[in-house]
């Protein structure tokens, strides 16, 4: 029986390229060990040093069969507060390339801006099939669904927002744009497409929201609540956000385009 990697191991892996990340991500989901999922993603660390290739083909796809096992909220949850330590981690790194902008270190925020994107979708697709697998939720259960949803895109707008005016303003007045554009290629159209999806996985969140019925402990059923203070399932407050991001998505495109 060969023995099981440590979680050191598997991190050191991760990070030393996108293609290791890609099988070292699909390895732990295969597990099933909802602890080591989230331990493995709250100590997964992109180093500021590594660079990469290929950074404009397609992003890669961790939605797979052993990453689409899904557990119960509480579960979830927990794997998810692993996922937002590791997207955490990594706007610093974004805001320290903001305050050391060079030529040299473009291909690691655009590393680090792939591996959101694609921990994002992951994220997203997870509480889709979540969601998707019940009719009626407790009161506590909704209020996980909405936080795994929030915390979701709330993290991706403050990545967007940090590379597209923080670091791009940095690198605009440190090297030319011609070099800068030559450096990250079309990386705008990979921006493009996920915001693109972002908005079609909200569209079919706030579906499955009308359908669902939350059962409050000694009340008649009831609709989820569109809204709550200081999230996003108001209309004003996605207003505010799709601004935001289609906002920034265009600085990036005519920046770089």
């Amino acid at each position: 029986m060969s023995k099981q990697a440590t979680i050191a191991s598997l991190v050191r892996t991760a990070a030393k390229s996108e293609g290791d990340f890609v099988e070292t991500v699909e390895s732990v989901f295969l597990e099933g060990d909802v602890d080591r999922i989230a331990e493995f993603f709250d100590r997964l660390n992109i180093p500021r040093s590594t660079g990469a290739e290929g950074l404009n083909e397609p992003l890669p796809n961790l939605i797979t069969e052993a990453s689409m096992v899904i557990w119960d909220f509480s579960e979830e949850m927990q794997i998810a507060r692993g996922m937002q330590r590791f997207l955490d981690r990594h706007e610093r790194k974004i805001k320290w390339h903001a305050t050391h902008p060079s030529i040299e270190g473009t291909e690691n925020v655009l590393l680090v801006f792939r591996a959101c994107m694609v921990t994002t979708t992951l994220r997203l697709a997870r509480l889709r099939k979540l969601m998707a697998s019940k009719d009626e939720l407790t009161p506590l259960e909704w209020s996980q669904a909405r936080k795994l949803m929030n915390k979701s895109y709330l993290s991706f707008r403050n990545f967007l927002d940090l590379v597209a005016q923080n670091w791009l303003e940095a690198m605009n007045n440190t090297v030319s744009s011609d070099e800068l554009q030559q450096k990250t290629g079309p990386f705008y159209e990979l921006v493009d497409q996920s915001v693109t999806a972002l908005e079609s996985h909200r569209d079919e969140l706030e579906e499955k929201r009308r359908a669902l019925t939350v059962i409050p402990d000694g009340y008649p059923p009831v609709k989820p609540p569109v809204y709550f203070h200081g999230d996003l399932l108001g209309n004003g407050p996605w207003k505010q956000f799709w601004t935001t991001v289609n906002g920034r998505a265009h600085t990036l495109r005519e920046a770089l385009g």
